[in-house]
Formats: C-alpha cells, structure tokens, sequence
C-alpha cells in the first residue's frame, strides 16, 4: 500500500504560516516597524496605498544588511536575534522567530535596497511568492527599504476577505500608533496615497501621547511612577472625567512591546473603581520594565500575550501604583496621615464592654392621628417616612397599609381581560400616552400637534372628557433607568436610555438635509484632535453639519466649531466629538451600517442619548413616552436593544400561582397525599425470605 503522510512543500508551509503570521495588511506592518526598531533605527516612514493591498513601504535609517544577509533574510526562520534556546529566556529584541519576512515573502511581491553603514554600494533584492529573483548591487541610502506589492496575489481567497479601505486603513494606523508609543524616541512618519497623515517627532512619552491623541490629553493625563526590586512601572493615566466605552484607549507595554491582559487590565479598572460612569472604561498608557527571563512571549503569533512568572505580584504592584497616582493628584479619596483632625472613634478599654446605644423617641408624635405631622417631623430620633419607630401604635399603622394596598388593588384590577400580543402592544401605547396631559417639557412641533388631534392617532388628544380615569403621576422612573407605566391589563417598562436613542435617531433621520435643532456658541471653540480622529471628521464633515453641528476644518488635526446639537455641553464639546468620532469608528472596524448613512446619525444618537442613572423629571418622562409612541419603531433602538417589555396580568398571575382571569376565589388547595409509612425491621426479628413458603411465625419443632 502507498505511504500516505509526505513532507509539504517549501512554498506551500510558507503559505500556511502567513496566514498565522499575516492575516492582514496591518500584520505586515507591525512584523516590518518592528524590524526596523530592531536594526536600531532613529527614523522611520511609512507608506500605504489602497488600504496596503496595493504597496506597504517602510524606509528606516538602521544598521542596513550585508549582500548576504539581504538574501538569507526571507528563509524560513533566518534570524539574527537567536542562537540557542537559552536565548529565549533573555528576549529583548521585539522579533525573534524569523517568520515574518519569510511569511510576507510567500504572499507578497517583495523589494528590498539595503546598505550599511561605512559600505559604498548597496544591495537590492527581489522576491515573488518566495522565488528569489535577481540580487543586483544598487546605490541607496545607509539603512533599509523594503517594498511589500500585491499582498495576497497568488491568495485570492485570503484578499476577498479583506474589509473595506476605511477598516484596513483604521488597522494600519492602530499598528502603527501602537507602535510610536512605544519608541517614543524615534521619529515616525505615515504616508497614506501619497499624503502625509502623521508626523511624530522624536521626544518623551508624554509628547508622543499628546501627538498622537491630540493636544486635549496634555491636561488629562496624571503620571504613574513604581519601582520594586524586580520591575518597575511608569506611563500616564487619564483623569476619571475621561473615559470610553470599550478598551481602545487602554495600552500596556511590556519591555517595549505592546501586549494585551485582561488580568492587568482588570488592576487598573479597579483602582479607578467608583470613579467612572457604568459601562465606561479608563484610559491609560502602562510600561512595565521586567527581567526578560521572569516573561514567556513565545505564546502566540502575533507575540501580544505575554505570560508572567508571578502575576500575583505584577496585579498587586499595578493597582497599587494606579491607586497612588490617582490619589496624589486629588482624583481618588486618600488617607491624610498629616492631618491634625482626630479619627471620631472613642477607644475603650480592653474589658470594658460599650454601653448600650438607646433610641430618642417623642412621646407626642403619631405619624396617623397628627393632622400636622410636619410639626413633629424635625425631632431627631424618628422619620415620619418609617412610622414603625412608634410602636404604640400597631393598629393605626396596619389601617393606613391597608388603605394603600387597598388603593394599589383597585388600580390593578381595572379592565382585566386577555388580549393577543399585538392588540395589547397597542393598548399600552394608547394607554401610557392618555395619561400625558401635562405639558411636554419640550413641546411638539405645530406638525406634530395637529397630527396629534386627528380621530385614530395613538397621540393623546387633550380632551379631558375622554382622558378621565388617568392621571399622569402614573408614569414615573424607577432606579433612575427605568419608566413604569401601570396599564388596565398589566404593566409597561421602558429603558429610558434605549428610549431616548430611539427618539434622537429618529428625529435625525426624518430630518436628514435640513439642520437639526442646535446651539451656537459665544465664541467659536478651536479642538485639536489625534490624526485618525482628524481624518474621520474630515470625511464626515459635511454629514454632521447636516445634522446640528456647524465645523470648519482650519488645516492639520485643528477644527473650529461654531454650533453643535442641543444637549451638548459646551464646555464638552471636544470630549462629545472625539466619542462620537470612537463610536463611529468602533462601528465602522464591526462593519455595522458601515458606509450606510444611517450609521453617523446611529452613532450620534447613542452619545446624545439619557444615559441609565440619571434622575428624569415627570415633564420629561412623559416627553420620552409621547415622543416614543409617536415615531417609528418603539420597539427597538437604533443600537439593537429591546426598549419595552409588557407585562401582562396573567404574567403577574402565574408569579403567584393564581386563576387567570380573576374569579374571586382560590385556587381549590390539592388533596395531600399521605405517604405509605414503611415499618423498620427489628432487630432480633428474622429476616424473611422472600423464595420461603414457610410462615415465618411458625416455629420449628
């Protein structure tokens, strides 16, 4: 029988490992930065056209390659960074498997011009899908350019999977920003289409984070400083008024490489614990400098999981490190060691035991029988809001719980009867929406108003003939996230913030073309943004000024802007646009509405939107519900999240177990079924077998 297991073919293992190695254009753009880091560069450029499927160019002034070493480079795991395996215990450089070059060769149509240092002629080299091509001498300059065309050429299947230009190009510029922050000492450029988008100068860390974040982050970042004998951290951290959603502007480095760790991740969110709004994340720029042998990075491909050899103690010294810078700069409370205040404890001796603590009572007050409770209510010692502190007074106080349980009851009990889903989904809009007579904290459009009085329309009509049996104190917000709406046949519960985006998104899209409602400001404000939040606002420019905002674009990443939404704070208008600009980009890179022209208003609509926790006033809640019903879509939001459940009374009458539709009688109570009592054996009782005819009674002769 023929053998069935041969040895793959050179070109084909190469394939197999580029997919590992360079699943995408910004793949080949981190393995080629870091590999002129590695050379020792001072300066570095980088050139994209179409997204780096067309060329990925990266030009360094390194120590350059010998003609030998410009050939040997693209071989399966040729590199100089290794020779034994002692060597992976002292990793330092930020390549060291010899794959990249090798991978990117076996997809890509490769250039390479190199010269060192002191040599007078370079060396040139060519490389298609890993067939060498001629090795011609060349005049260049000291260092190395390399050349990446045509990546996925002889892939098809590996390049139709690629995104769209917008989403690569974000790839590339993460790498790439990655990358600058953590060599704050080299200069970088970035050239996309023949356009220069970045240029980072050399200088420190707190520089390159405000080149690359933009001049906002020079007044929101503190510093964070801790060394122990086996490492040391430093970086900046943002102040707790600035934070996202997600973990985008979270960067951790580890002995200069960029690395991702929930674990670490999990320290620092937590020194900023009670500090943040819920659902936002910090943001922060970590480095840790550690003994590369207490670090294992040979763990994946891509070298950004990193295990360490005492995480405990790594976690302990980050969140210890973060809490003492946020402390230091007044962003956390701190314990006051200088203090001349005394701590309010009186130490007793040790056995001495405390007295024990006795209750102020009035003897006059009774929250039921005072017609004036007010008068009494300012007595320390008893709220009138717990009347169970006087408990003289038992039967007054069952009578008033029965009083409102009795008031609760009959307004439960109003029109009971079933209803199929849709016709009930209906019912409880026409029912929470005649209960809004009081007047709209922003009241509707003319438009709007006299639809709202036509016969059939689901808008109430304002006529209190036939709105009697309502009140609009019926609807109210609970856990300030949540509004109720008691209904005849159940009950209704809005998500207010899911509600709220509704009704922005839809107001934006029915308004598409004309300016929506917005605020001009006294002076006209100037942001200074990163260059990807630049680059974004310049293609979405003219969409937003569509949609409220009124921007001008005055060269560089510097935009002056002369009116923005209403809601919009406008000493926030910077903080609102570079989170608009994040969600929108997050969208973008899940290819959610990406390119649609629903997506910007989308995003603009969540960052408006009322966040959970804020307390609603009625004016406003009632707004929210008419405004909701009134428009499209009521279920959903624009994001994908339910915004109203219903719940019926036949829900609420299987919680308890009860008849449905109510009878007034209980449930008939099920017969108990005595169980069989089984009787124990004696001890000195014979045992019976069960095959024996014999009468166990019977005794033997």
């Amino acid at each position: 029988m023929e053998n069935l297991i041969h040895i793959l073919p050179d070109s084909v293992a190469n394939q197999i490992a580029a997919g590992e190695v360079v699943n995408r254009p910004a793949s080949a753009v981190k393995e080629l930065l870091e590999n002129a880091i590695d050379a020792g560069a001072t300066e570095i450029e980088l050139h994209v056209q179409d997204a780096g499927r067309s060329l990925i160019q990266v030009v360094d002034n390194g120590c350059g390659m010998s003609e030998k070493d410009a050939q040997a480079c693209f071989l399966p795991h040729a590199t100089s960074k290794l020779s034994s395996a002692q060597d992976l215990l002292q990793i330092r450089t930020l390549g060291f498997r010899g794959e990249a070059l090798a991978s990117i060769a076996a997809v890509a149509q490769v250039e390479l011009q190199t010269r060192r240092k002191g040599d007078e002629i370079g060396t040139s080299v060519r490389i298609e899908g890993n067939r060498l091509g001629p090795v011609e001498a060349c005049s260049c300059p000291e260092g190395t350019c390399i050349k990446v065309k045509n990546l996925y050429f002889n892939t098809p299947a590996r390049r139709q999977f690629l995104k769209s230009n917008e989403v690569e190009n974000r790839y590339i510029e993460d790498e790439f920003n990655r990358v600058a922050l953590a060599q704050p000492q080299i200069r970088f450029s970035l050239y996309r289409n023949g356009q220069k988008v970045s240029m980072l100068d050399a200088g420190n860390l707190k520089r390159r984070i405000v080149q690359l974040m933009g001049k906002a982050f020079e007044s929101r970042i503190v510093k964070v400083s801790e060394t122990i004998p086996s490492l040391s951290i430093s970086g900046y951290l943002c102040s707790p008024d600035y934070s996202v959603k997600g973990r985008s502007k979270q960067f951790f480095f580890v002995n200069r490489r960029f690395i991702r760790h929930p674990g670490l991740s999990n320290a620092v969110e937590k020194a900023y614990q009670d500090l943040l709004p819920e659902g936002k994340s910090p943001a922060f720029f970590l480095y840790i400098e550690t003994d590369p042998a207490t670090i294992d990075v040979n763990i994946h491909p891509t070298k950004t999981e990193i295990r360490f050899k005492d995480e405990h103690l790594l976690y302990g010294v980050v969140l210890s490190a973060c809490k003492h810078a946020l402390g230091i700069n007044q962003m956390r409370n701190v314990l006051d060691f200088e203090s001349s205040q005394a701590l309010p404890y009186r130490y007793q001796p040790k056995n001495q035991m405390p007295g024990i603590p006795k209750p102020r009572l009035h003897a006059g007050y009774d929250p039921f029988t005072n017609p004036n409770p007010g008068e009494n209510a300012s007595f320390s010692g008893i709220s009138p809001a717990f009347p169970h502190g006087n408990a003289g007074n038992a039967s007054g106080t069952d009578a008033a719980y029965r009083e409102a349980y009795r008031e609760n009851f009959a307004l439960m009990q109003q029109g009971a009867g079933d209803a199929a889903p849709n016709q009930l989904v209906l019912d409880c809009y026409e029912e929470i929406l005649s209960d809004t007579r009081l007047d709209p904290l922003f009241p509707l459009p003319a438009e709007e108003t006299a639809q709202a009085r036509e016969p059939g329309s689901r808008i109430p009509s304002g006529d209190p003939e036939k709105e009697k049996g309502g009140s609009g104190s019926r609807i109210f917000q609970i856990f300030d996230r949540y509004i109720v709406a008691p209904l005849k046949s159940g009950l209704a519960i809005l998500h207010q913030e899911a509600a709220s985006e509704r009704v922005i998104y839809n107001d934006l899209v029915q308004k598409t073309g004309t300016a929506r409602l917005s605020q001009r400001t006294l002076f006209p404000q100037t942001i200074d943004l990163s260059a990807s939040h630049a680059e974004l606002l310049r293609d979405v420019r003219e969409m937003l000024n569509h949609l409220g905002w009124s921007i001008e674009w005055l060269g560089q990443n510097t935009f002056m802007v002369n009116a923005f939404p209403a809601g919009i704070q406008e000493s926030l208008v910077q903080e609102s646009m570079e989170n608009l600009l994040d969600d929108y980009a997050a969208n973008l890179l899940k290819g959610k509405n990406a390119g649609s022209a629903a997506s910007l208003p989308a995003a603009m609509a969540r960052q408006l939107a009322v966040k959970q926790g804020t307390p609603l006033c009625q004016e406003e809640i009632l707004y929210l519900a008419n405004r909701l019903f009134s428009g499209p879509e009521p279920e959903i939001s624009p994001s994908g999240k339910r915004i109203l459940w219903i719940i019926s009374e036949k829900d609420f009458a299987s919680l308890f177990n009860d008849p449905f539709p109510w009878t007034g009688k209980p449930l008939a109570e099920k017969p108990v079924t005595e169980r069989p009592v089984i009787e124990k054996p004696l001890a000195n009782k014979p045992a019976i077998d069960k095959f024996s005819t014999q009468d166990p009674s019977a005794t033997s002769p």
